[in-house]
């Protein structure tokens, strides 16, 4: 691959270096980094951001996944009309005064949410465009790459039109998905569950992740072998996906 125009810029704040930088088109940079410091991470998305306020044309694509974490945004997804979602629970910090793992208030919409070294996490960095690249498109592209990356390696029914935000299987979520915006500028993303984490997942039997039980969250290797399963491999081929979707 070319050298990314961002290999210029020192981004040693955010525990990055060269290597993490690749280009993968002359106008798409990828930013690669597993086991990312939830903090450095989102600090480098609210740099990215006003980058692309000097460098329009650019796209920032971050791969990454983050020790354990809880991240909550501006509020629960709220019911498209004529639906019930009563048996969401919000979460209120100053009922867990305890919290197992620690805790990011962030810009995204909805609320609750968890990250472990087992996830996909993907945030796209780019300027919205009405009529060839709107929010509703970027959402669905995302999930329709994660769909088109796992379906080869044997999960089949994934489905994103469910009347909650997510990937889902069946009646568990297996991605969701969380974009803020600023300057016209998207970032936060889509967090894919492709191992499970037990101990994550006992810590949230108490948290509603969401709003929903940790009981509705799924992974990609609760449905397949493991051993078929690698996040560097799953990352490459949705980053090459991606890509070609937003040529």
């Amino acid at each position: 691959m070319e050298t990314s125009p961002l290999t210029s810029v020192d981004l040693s704040a955010f525990g990055l270096n060269q290597k993490n930088i690749l280009l993968l088109d002359e106008r798409t940079s990828v930013v690669k980094k597993f086991g990312w410091d939830y903090k450095e991470a989102h600090e480098f998305q609210k740099f990215s951001v006003n980058y692309l306020d000097s460098h329009p044309r650019h796209r920032i694509l971050i791969a990454t996944n983050h020790p354990r974490v809880l991240t909550n945004g501006r509020g629960l997804q709220k019911p498209r009309k004529g639906e019930e979602l009563s048996a969401l629970r919000e979460f209120k910090k100053e009922d867990y005064p305890h919290l197992p793992y620690p805790l990011h208030q962030i810009e995204r919409g909805g609320g609750l949410t968890f990250h472990h070294e087992g996830q996909f996490i993907f945030y796209p960095i780019l300027k919205l465009n009405p009529k060839t690249l709107s929010l509703s498109k970027i959402v669905d592209d995302i999930f329709d790459c994660a769909i088109e990356t796992l379906a080869p390696l044997g999960i089949e029914g994934l489905d994103h039109s469910h009347k909650l935000l997510g990937l889902w299987y069946g009646d568990r979520k297996m991605a969701s998905m969380g974009i803020a915006i600023q300057k016209l500028t998207t970032f936060h993303g889509m967090a894919l569950n492709v191992f499970k984490d037990p101990e994550m997942m006992k810590a949230l039997s108490i948290l509603n992740p969401c709003g929903m039980t940790s009981e509705t969250y799924i992974a990609a290797d609760e449905i397949i072998d493991p051993k078929l399963l690698s996040l560097e491999a799953f990352s490459d081929r949705f980053l090459g996906r991606i890509a070609h979707a937003w040529k």
